[in-house]
């Protein structure tokens, strides 16, 4: 599937994404407030960006933590 937002005018399309994954990004994003439908401001693309970066960060120290108790 497609995926298509606009940033300050700009429409920005990921093509041929994994359904799911289509899914995931797409609910993400409305959650961090990007609008589909409408025009959306830099700062919410940033927001956006930010939560799945904590995300991604949270599960690198969750699998450390887990490695580390698995080799002790």
């Amino acid at each position: 599937m497609d995926l298509t937002i606009s940033i300050k005018g700009l429409r920005i399309k990921a093509k041929k994404l994994d359904n799911d994954f289509y899914e995931f990004i797409k609910a993400d994003l409305e959650k961090s407030g990007i609008d589909f439908s409408r025009d959306n401001s830099v700062e919410a693309l940033f927001t956006a960006y930010l939560r799945l970066a904590a995300k991604a960060y949270n599960y690198d120290k969750e699998i450390e933590n887990i490695i580390k108790d698995i080799e002790s």
